[in-house]
């Protein structure tokens, strides 16, 4: 395809995928980050082996934005020392995305805004919201590569061991770190607490299961690793601004192209298996 005026931004939840975009390939990998710039030819050109899942967005900017080559590490320093780089966002064509959950949410947002004229204004806030998120999450990223590892492979632990009970002092001990450390070492490298980062998980879940089930308020909170509805409902509203049943209302109408849950999302087993499989355009499955 041909880009006119508009940018493509793609955020690759599982690949690879393999793009040209005009003579330069690009292989995207998950959790990876890519822009198209307008007037620019794009194709695959080589088919990926296995599934693949990606979130694709098109965007109009209000100014005309610049394309410059530049060292990653001297346009980091540049950003981070420079008062009035900060007026601006940069960002570079093709990155890695260390916290794409955030990026996520912001995408489902858009997504579940409704087509009529009035809501069009909104739309435009949320995108410019993303591409800030993008920004914050790409310079603010954690300088050593050995922490980012260590911190990706706590949160794969948390993940795989997530329950009701599970706590800060549990996560430290089973890493060999000290609990206060291990919340300095998130706090640097996420932007979260532990604890802060534990509550997203479960939140994460919560929205999922809201989304994609008819499940009843009281059991998505139990599935979700809260054992008080009362505290499920408190928390759900600070990290959403909208209850529950607010939330499934608002983003029923998503349509989402692949059927799948999320496999980085730690659902309980019981719960995936029974919507591993979500019918598309009413189709019942044989």
């Amino acid at each position: 395809m041909y880009h006119k005026g508009d940018y493509e931004l793609i955020l690759c939840i599982k690949g690879p995928i393999y793009l040209q975009i005009g003579d330069r390939r690009i292989t995207l990998n998950d959790h990876e980050v890519l822009f198209v710039p307008p007037f620019t030819t794009m194709y695959g050109y080589q088919n990926s082996k296995g599934d693949v899942d990606f979130y694709w967005l098109h965007f109009f900017s209000q100014y005309r934005e610049d394309v410059f080559e530049s060292e990653e590490e001297q346009m980091v320093s540049e950003v981070k020392t420079n008062k009035q780089s900060k007026r601006k966002i940069f960002l570079p064509m093709h990155f890695k995305l260390s916290d794409y959950e955030e990026a996520t949410i912001l995408i489902h947002q858009i997504l579940s805004i409704h087509n009529e004229l009035s809501f069009i204004e909104e739309r435009d806030y949320l995108v410019s919201a993303l591409l800030i998120q993008l920004y914050k999450s790409y310079f603010n990223h954690p300088d050593s590569s050995d922490e980012s590892s260590r911190i990706n492979a706590i949160k794969e632990w948390i993940r795989a061991n997530m329950s009701s009970t599970l706590t800060v002092e549990e996560i430290a001990e089973n890493v060999n770190l000290n609990a206060d450390y291990l919340t300095r070492l998130f706090k640097r490298c996420t932007g979260m607490t532990t604890l802060q980062y534990l509550n997203h998980i479960k939140i994460e879940v919560a929205t999922l299961l809201l989304i994609r089930t008819e499940m009843p308020v009281k059991q998505v909170a139990f599935n979700s690793y809260f054992n008080d509805p009362k505290v499920f409902m408190r928390r759900f509203k600070s990290s959403t601004g909208l209850s529950p049943s607010e939330y499934r209302k608002s983003y029923n109408l998503i349509h989402l192209n692949n059927p799948h849950v999320d496999p980085q999302i730690p659902i309980p087993k019981r719960i995936a298996d029974s919507i591993d499989y979500i019918p598309e355009n009413g189709d019942i499955p044989e």
